[in-house]
């Protein structure tokens, strides 16, 4: 979510060129899927999990495609291959037992115990579970659906394929009636009588750029939504003829979690406010998920304005122990990929520990890795016990939040905001690949919360800004390496110019 920084006793900013886009790869009309109902659903079948993971921006023109570096494109690849192929481990605890859920089972009695007679929603299935139980969805499967996930439960897959696939798109509406109502402008029932954060066209080839109000319709893919209809400026035809596929991403999250509960394996999209949202939650594990098209509503009763967008992959809101975020996939989330943050002004202590982020690949979020704790300073609030180790953070800023957010100064691999106190808080083994705007920021109000850097890559290019500092750049070419052994203090980094 869009904040405003406030007063700062350090800025650390790694600025780095418009670069890293991903080749282009060739779209696959999967159109043809169904909600997941009974009697009516077709196999959500697709046999290339990238085509999620197309640039939007290089394939709507806005960014041109770049290269990566060789070994981190290798590793990039390899991880996200890992993050596919993740095993499914979860088993019931002791008194409990599993439970299934696919389309074309049956929500009632007889049902549910076993892999080949499936409950047909996730929803029946959380009612039916109890702590302790494994509730799975059959792999291949697909669903449109809002998913509370109940506490002590476990949420994952079974079967051979691919994830199983959760939409918060409530419909495709690219085969609806689509009715011209001025030049270049056309709408259609959106499905939902509330706030849309994003419209995305066949898996991704183009996102929608949302405005306030109709008259601010000016260009191709510009929308507006009120009254539960969509307006879409497309100046080369009716929409219904153009389009395979075009998503609409109600403002709510797609998955909620309580404490105490895991989701493994879980393909989770197209959703206007997080994918995957926690509050005030402990002993949280979410594991081998991809997640993608994520954010871009409107925030309601705003601390920062009636406007403010938002919308994250995976977030934590307020006190957290026990966080852990391990083997996922999370790109193009208006926002951030992985976040934890709270703000307060309550006379109250307020910690956020004992969290792990390992082997995930963040790419073409607007921030891959968000954090802050603003606290009363009178309390003894701090951060401790982090580990984010092994994880691929790419292309920060180069999705389709960075080019549809009014604030364009941010587009960064990591962004850490003023954190009242913090304590073993560790990187290591990580990759830092570029951002539209920089790679780092690290903002403090106390000297020495900064976290500890061990053993990462920092890929940039050699001609722009790597540490800006009271309004003095740096860069590579005259000064990068000791920035980064020096003043980030990672003495074992590697060091990428492109």
């Amino acid at each position: 979510m869009l904040k405003r920084i406030t007063a700062i006793a350090l800025c650390l900013i790694l600025t780095v060129s418009f670069a890293g886009c991903k080749k282009d790869v060739d779209n696959k009309d999967n159109s043809q899927i169904s909600s997941g109902g009974k009697g009516e659903e077709a196999k959500f079948d697709y046999t290339d999990p990238s085509i999620y993971t197309i640039d939007a921006m290089v394939s709507m023109g806005i960014e041109e495609p770049k290269t990566a570096d060789a070994e981190i494109e290798k590793a990039a690849q390899e991880k996200l291959q890992k993050i596919m192929d993740n095993p499914d481990t979860l088993k019931p605890k002791e008194g409990g037992k599993y439970i299934y859920v696919g389309n074309g089972g049956t929500d009632g009695k007889g049902y549910g115990l076993e892999p080949d007679k499936p409950f047909e929603t996730i929803e029946y299935a959380g009612l039916v579970a109890k702590a302790g139980d494994v509730v799975l969805l059959r792999r291949g499967d697909f669903w449109r659906t809002q998913v509370y996930i109940k506490e002590g439960v476990s949420y994952g897959a079974y079967g051979k394929g691919n994830k199983p696939t959760i939409y918060g798109s409530t419909r495709d509406v690219a085969s609806q009636d689509w009715e011209k109502v001025n030049k270049n402008i056309y709408k259609t029932q959106s499905g939902t009588g509330g706030d849309i954060g994003l419209l995305v066209f066949n898996h991704g080839k183009a996102t929608g750029s949302k405005k306030r109000w109709e008259q601010e319709l000016q260009k191709d893919f510009d929308f507006y939504c009120s009254g539960g209809y969509i307006y879409l400026y497309y100046s080369k035809g009716n929409p219904k003829n153009k389009f395979k596929s075009i998503e609409v991403c109600p403002t709510q999250s797609i998955v909620k979690v309580p404490s105490n509960s895991t989701v493994q394996n879980w393909r989770v999209m197209y959703g206007g406010a997080h994918g995957i949202s926690m509050s005030h939650a402990q002993n949280v594990t979410i594991d081998g998920c991809v997640i993608g098209y994520i954010g871009g509503g409107f925030q309601t009763n705003s601390v920062w304005g009636q406007y403010t967008r938002y919308g994250n992959g995976i977030e934590v809101w307020g006190e957290c122990d026990g966080y852990t975020v391990t083997n996922c996939h999370v790109f193009q989330c208006y926002d951030t990929g992985i976040t934890m943050q709270y703000e307060t002004n309550k006379e109250e202590d307020v910690y956020i520990k004992n969290v792990l982020f390992k082997d995930n690949l963040l790419e073409y979020n607007n921030y891959n890795i968000e954090y802050f704790l603003k606290a009363n300073n009178e309390t003894n609030s701090k951060m401790q016990n982090i580990l984010i180790q092994n994880n691929i953070l790419r292309y920060g800023g180069f999705g389709w939040g960075f080019h549809s957010r009014p604030d364009r100064s941010y587009g960064t691999c990591v962004m850490s905001f003023p954190i009242t106190e913090m304590e073993n808080f560790v990187y290591k083994n990580n990759i830092f690949d570029r951002g539209s705007c920089m790679i780092l920021i690290m903002i403090a109000d106390k000297k020495g919360n900064f976290p500890k850097f061990m053993g990462n890559t920092y890929a940039q290019t050699e001609n722009k800004s790597v540490l800006e500092k009271q309004g003095q750049p740096f860069n590579f070419k005259s000064g990068g390496d000791k920035v980064v052994t020096e003043i980030i203090g990672d003495k074992t980094g590697k060091i990428i110019k492109y």
